[in-house]
């Protein structure tokens, strides 16, 4: 059954994001070779666990210490190779609005069904890259994308983000409404649901009280270590519970075991679903959806 089937039956969701082939921007320390091996790599390596999941979500991180290959690519390949559902990120901060456009039927075009668009966190001014931002909102873009799959009598599937944090806001929720009002048929939570105690509960009863535990996909990260969890709440600003950092000292096994029990409880509680993010390493998910 597809992704879009599944949403629209409120069935359970569980979907794997991965990162596309890239290598070092430094020249120094990765030479541009071996692009052919790279892709065989990432096919390897989802082959290993698409079994777990409902489709494969390709990111488009940034991280300008890498050059990477394009999402859609990426996608077209593992779908082509495998024949899983594989779902493209694309992002609003670097594409004007044709070039979005061209992305977007590119994705159509490879039989690409479902397509996630994101606004993208913003480079930082010494960079050297410019952010782009040509539409005023995501809803715009998200609206465009509708069109344009109607437009080529397409039965498009697409995806967008959610602050959880921002959800009692009225202006954070006027943002994951619009998200939707536009056309996006799901939204996929941050920040990460990271423990079975205190933010599962938090982010279940947050969903449930704006109406949106039917649409919303939580997210769940695996943390590495202490070290890691106070990395991310430096980078990323979550608000991650002091609780983790006790589990943390349990070491990386039980942190991923934490993964599993919110995705059994996730489960019990007949919310929409998960996506785990792999962090570069598919085989993770194994650990958490198996």
């Amino acid at each position: 059954m597809r992704l879009r089937d599944k949403l629209r039956r409120r069935q359970f969701i569980s979907i794997i994001e991965i990162f596309p082939p890239n290598f070092s921007a430094d020249d120094s320390k990765e030479p541009l070779i071996g692009l052919a091996q790279k892709t065989r790599d990432l096919v390897a390596r989802v082959k290993s666990v698409e079994n777990l999941a409902d489709a494969i979500l390709v990111a488009d991180v940034k991280d300008l210490s890498r050059l990477k290959l394009s999402s859609v690519f990426a996608a077209a390949i593992l779908r082509r190779e495998l024949g899983v559902e594989a779902i493209p990120v694309i992002t609003a901060r670097d594409l004007n609005r044709a070039a979005l456009k061209t992305m977007y039927l590119t994705a159509l075009s490879y039989g690409l069904d479902s397509v996630m668009l994101v606004w993208g966190d913003r480079y930082n001014g010494h960079d050297g890259v410019k952010n782009v931002y040509d539409y005023r909102s995501l809803s715009e873009a998200i609206h465009d994308a509708r069109r344009l799959s109607e437009r080529a009598d397409l039965n498009a599937n697409l995806l967008a983000p959610v602050d959880l944090s921002t959800l009692d806001s009225t202006q954070g929720l006027n943002v994951a409404t619009s998200r939707l009002s536009s056309g996006a048929d799901g939204l996929l939570a941050q920040p990460p649901t990271s423990d079975l105690s205190h933010t599962l509960q938090k982010h279940s009863e947050t969903l449930l009280a704006h109406k949106l535990d039917s649409g919303v996909l939580l997210n769940i990260f695996p943390f590495r270590s202490k070290e890691d969890i106070d990395a991310c709440r430096a980078r990323f600003g979550w608000n991650i519970p002091k609780e983790m950092d006790m589990i943390a000292q349990q070491g990386e096994a039980r942190l991923l075991k934490e993964g599993k029990l919110i995705v059994e409880k996730i489960r019990e509680q007949k919310l929409s679903g998960v996506f785990v993010s792999t962090r570069g390493r598919p085989e993770l998910a194994r650990f958490i959806l198996d």
